[in-house]
């Protein structure tokens, strides 16, 4: 009989170890609603608080700054032209990427990073591969959302969200609603700035060298803050790498130049990118480039899947609110 209870305390004894452990592990883990590379979506499983957090994407990076997790940055790939005044010493002191573009599999490995978070096609085949075959191996790897392919990016469906993630991901939700509400009241600002403003018509347009130009679509996020800012996109179809007679089949009322940066890796100011358009033959007959209705945005803000889409949004209405 003795024996009997013996084994049966022992086997509730590894039963209630096992369920501890259980437990012990799942409060470990968390589950973000996140996308595969193709955009479909997937749950991300992401370790306890990342410590390591290899960045291919800079302006992931940027809101981790805001978020005040600067400690958490393992490496990032460096900055799209100028950081922000109150980010750029914070940024500038990030260990940077050392490869040219993306680091190959063999050097994330040994960086031995607990997520990363990128692109969507940093995920692709032919560079870092599946989110899912990085979860097989202990890493979790996060698609910041406006990079996916969306029919129709927005702040509300892919800024605002990856915000909210990082602060479940790095117990900071406080930080990250606080920094979210001050996004909105910037929109509300810019919607009260331009209220007695109608709607006018405008293209994004990138220059490529060369005649070749590339046109921003509603697949972009620039799409949605273009409309925020009562500008209409008059480009319905991915447009990339056109010469300028497709260019100038377009009437805009404005046209937002997305310039690069600099030689020296900094943005381009407003007087340098108007003086650069205006020189350009092929742009000299658009309508809004002769009236001087030329609004320039960094390709860094353009392209920020973060709070920056608001400085884009607040240069579109200093840029409207010009031209009275």
């Amino acid at each position: 009989m003795k024996i009997v209870l013996c084994m049966m305390a022992l086997f509730f004894s590894i039963l209630l170890s096992g369920c501890y452990k259980h437990s012990e592990n799942s409060a470990d883990k968390q589950f973000i609603q996140n996308y595969d590379e193709n955009g479909h979506s997937r749950r991300t499983w992401i370790k306890g608080i990342p410590q390591r957090v290899l960045i291919l994407y800079p302006g992931a990076a940027e809101a981790m700054l805001e978020l005040g997790l600067d400690a958490h940055i393992e490496q990032t790939i460096d900055a799209y032209g100028s950081e922000p005044e109150h980010l750029a010493k914070r940024f500038a002191a990030l260990p940077k990427v050392q490869a040219a573009f993306i680091p190959a599999q063999e050097e994330v490995f040994a960086l031995q990073p607990d997520l990363i978070i990128g692109w969507a096609h940093n995920f692709s085949p032919m560079e870092l591969g599946s989110p899912q075959g990085w979860q097989e191996h202990g890493i979790g790897a996060y698609i910041v959302p406006a990079t996916i392919p969306h029919d129709r990016p927005t702040l509300e469906n892919s800024v605002y969200p990856f915000i909210a993630d990082l602060g479940k991901i790095f117990a900071v939700e406080e930080r990250a609603a606080d920094y979210i509400a001050t996004c909105r009241k910037r929109e509300a600002a810019v919607s009260e700035q331009l209220k007695d403003r109608g709607r006018e018509t405008a293209i994004v347009l990138q220059n490529h060298g060369r005649s070749s130009y590339s046109l921003y679509d509603a697949g972009y996020l620039i799409n949605d803050v273009l409309d925020k800012a009562g500008l209409d996109n008059l480009v319905s179809m991915k447009t990339a790498f056109v010469g300028p007679e497709r260019i100038l089949a377009y009437d805009p009322d404005y046209l937002v130049y997305v310039s690069l940066p600099g030689p020296d890796g900094q943005d381009l100011s407003d007087e340098e990118v108007l003086a650069q358009v205006r020189q350009n033959r092929d742009l000299q007959p658009l309508r809004a480039v002769q009236q001087g209705r030329i609004i320039n945005i960094p390709f860094a803000e353009v392209n920020s899947g973060n709070g920056r889409a608001l400085d884009a949004l607040s240069r579109l209405a200093e840029g409207r609110l010009k031209y009275r």
